[in-house]
């Protein structure tokens, strides 16, 4: 709307606007930080859902401390009645403990028996699918020098018990968690000797997608490659262009 049209516009917004806009970009940004985290595609996804939910539960409550606004409840509550079930899905939740950057840390004292018996019977379940091994926790990975923790995630405690046990999953948990900035993949690749069985349940649980956003991406680049000039491509050229499309770094140089 121009000057002309509306003669009381002043051009500039208020004091009181401002500050209202700064505290909804405040509030908002926490959930574009989790947005982001659950719809990126270079790293496993599904293990970073519930750290998100309860990391946003947590700065929501810091921010309603500072900010007496409705607007922060009213989220408060949102998270509550909608992502509680993400909390309770047990593929997320199996997912985390994977994530050898969390493992137990985003558990409550009274959730860490349940998660780790439902760990356990997972290995159980995979046993036979695997050889028989006594597996020795690796060495300690020599530390690295602390790195400014993402807000979602200062509400998880560093880990420091360790726990002298011969099986698998407590010889897993016993050691320290990686830092944020690690890939899950690289340690489970260096790893899966040393826990052959939760290897394989950490292939399985964090491959899931917490968002169907690679996947919306992927069929975006799949109208680029088909056209309608290019009708007559087989499917065996097609299925060629599209994983040189989206594989850049894999093949000749």
């Amino acid at each position: 709307m121009s000057c002309n049209r509306c003669p009381d516009y002043q051009g500039k917004l208020t004091k009181y606007e401002l500050s209202i806009l700064r505290e909804i970009i405040e509030i908002l940004s926490l959930f574009e930080l989790a947005t982001d985290q659950c719809q990126g595609e270079k790293m496993p996804t599904s293990s970073l859902v519930i750290p998100c939910v309860r990391g946003l539960r947590a700065e929501l409550q810091d921010l309603s401390a500072t900010y007496k606004s409705k607007m922060v409840t009213t989220l408060q509550t949102s998270i509550d009645t909608r992502l509680q079930k993400y909390e309770d899905n047990e593929a997320f939740q199996l997912a985390a403990v994977l994530d050898p950057r969390w493992k137990m840390s985003w558990c409550n004292p009274a959730e860490i028996p349940i998660v780790t018996e439902r760990l356990a019977e997972r290995v159980k379940a995979i046993t036979p699918m695997t050889p028989n091994q006594d597996p020795e926790g690796p060495e300690p990975p020599q530390a690295s020098p602390p790195r400014k923790k993402c807000k979602l995630f200062r509400f998880m405690a560093p880990a420091s018990t360790r726990i002298s046990t011969p099986s698998q999953v407590e010889a897993y948990l016993a050691q320290p968690n990686l830092s944020e900035d690690s890939d899950p993949l690289v340690y489970w690749e260096q790893n899966r000797t040393n826990y052959p069985d939760l290897a394989i349940l950490a292939t399985q649980y964090l491959a899931i997608p917490a968002s169907s956003a690679p996947v919306e991406r992927l069929f975006s680049v799949a109208g680029k490659v088909f056209k309608p000039d290019r009708c007559s491509l087989s499917d065996k050229v097609f299925e060629e262009l599209m994983f040189i499309r989206c594989n850049p770094k894999i093949g000749p140089k």
